[in-house]
């Protein structure tokens, strides 16, 4: 299996700034401050940062309910966070959206082509890698960089630390799933290699973007889901109230497995992102001459603890059935963060058994309704005090830039 040449470098923490760093990499787009590749942190800080989002969709039609729990700046809107890392960083974007296939496929082809790997958008059951079950096709969007092709396999860079092979048509069919964006790729363009970005305008612009967006009032898109979540796992009125919605438990397993793969599992750094922001800040605060962003770093890394605490929290450890479940997702998505073709081979046995397990806990979920109750009122806890946390880090961050650039 053979990427491109210049596609060197794989893996990675977070979908997007994954991919699209991967691809400035392959561009031989280099951090001024460095010299080196951007560093995931650095995109993500850059883009605009930090938000929140929840989200509980139901889809009557398929008897389904659909949970998304969200952790970036502008989550709603990836091609927007993608378009102002490139443009603030000096870099083009091209970008293709058609709805025909042949298009899509040729569009493809003349990246690879040319030797500019590019972003694709892809429903994420489809890609065959992932194993997850075909009851989840056309739910959830899905980021990865095409490192080359070989043969009738695209050769996809998905945070892994080896890439994926995926048959041509599985990635045309994952491509043209979700109308939204169907078919769309980003194609990073290098900067004129006279000119050099300026690096402290881009952390600004992202710090800015980061404050503003965290003091937003939307309960959808912003820190204020986190308090709405927490008031829909007690709420006895709401029709979208977990009580109400689980007055029968079946279907419960389902979204708890979301909340913790949300948070833990599904490209967030494990800790909804907290992480990776902060080691941004760190790496910001020289570039902008800003120390006491250092300090706000202190603060998301403990909130990034307590964000752990809550996915696990949400499979706890005392129920051994939701302890099991925890632990074979966990080892599904570390043995699979391997990649490669055989990786995945080996990991189709596992794969089976959690979808009968969580089949089996959907059915027959493990906890009687006191037991139930008791379980929403901790995580409606765990979520009240991480909003809390949340408010003050952000007002942190406002006042950290205010104050270093009062003594300027």
């Amino acid at each position: 299996m053979s990427p491109l040449p210049s596609y060197t470098r794989f893996g990675g923490v977070h979908p997007e700034t994954a991919a699209l760093g991967n691809c400035l990499n392959a561009a031989g787009m280099r951090a001024p401050h460095t010299g080196q590749p951007y560093s995931e942190a650095m995109l993500l800080g850059i883009g605009g940062g930090l938000g929140a989002g929840y989200i509980l969709w139901e889809f009557t039609q398929h008897h389904a309910r659909v949970l998304v729990v969200a952790f970036r700046h502008t989550w709603q809107y990836p091609i927007r966070f993608l378009e102002t890392i490139c443009q603030r960083i000096g870099a083009g974007a091209t970008v293709h959206e058609t709805s025909g296939q042949v298009t899509a496929a040729r569009q493809l082809q003349e990246a690879l082509a040319a030797g500019t790997p590019p972003v694709a958008w892809v429903d994420r059951a489809h890609m065959p890698y992932l194993l997850l079950p075909a009851v989840l096709k056309g739910h959830f969007g899905h980021f990865v960089a095409v490192a080359g092709q070989d043969g009738d396999a695209v050769i996809v860079d998905d945070r892994a630390r080896r890439p994926f092979p995926v048959p041509a048509d599985d990635f045309a069919a994952a491509r043209g799933r979700i109308t939204s964006y169907k078919n769309r790729l980003l194609i990073p363009v290098p900067q004129d290699p006279a000119t050099t970005p300026d690096l402290q305008a881009a952390v600004e612009a992202g710090l800015r973007d980061c404050v503003a967006n965290l003091a937003s009032k939307s309960d959808s898109f912003s820190l204020p889901a986190l308090r709405k979540w927490a008031r829909m796992m007690t709420d006895r009125k709401n029709p979208k109230a977990w009580p109400v919605l689980f007055a029968n438990p079946r279907g419960l397993y389902g979204l708890l497995q979301s909340v913790y793969e949300g948070i833990a599992l599904d490209g967030t750094g494990g800790d909804g992102l907290r992480s990776l922001y902060a080691a941004f800040l760190d790496e910001a605060a020289p570039v902008v001459g800003r120390p006491a962003l250092a300090e706000v770093a202190a603060r998301y890394r403990a909130l990034a603890a307590e964000w752990v605490a809550l996915a696990e929290a949400a499979l706890p450890g005392d129920v051994p059935e939701l302890r099991q479940a925890r632990e074979l997702l966990r080892e599904k998505h570390d043995r699979l963060m391997a990649g490669g073709e055989a990786t995945v081979v080996a990991t189709e046995p596992l794969a089976a058994r959690i979808q009968e397990l969580h089949a089996a806990l959907d059915r027959d979920f493990p906890l009687d309704a006191a037991a139930t109750e008791a379980l929403f009122a901790d995580l409606a806890e765990r979520l009240r005090a991480l909003h809390t946390k949340e408010i003050a880090a952000a007002g942190a961050l406002g006042a950290a830039q205010v104050t270093d650039r009062s003594r300027s």
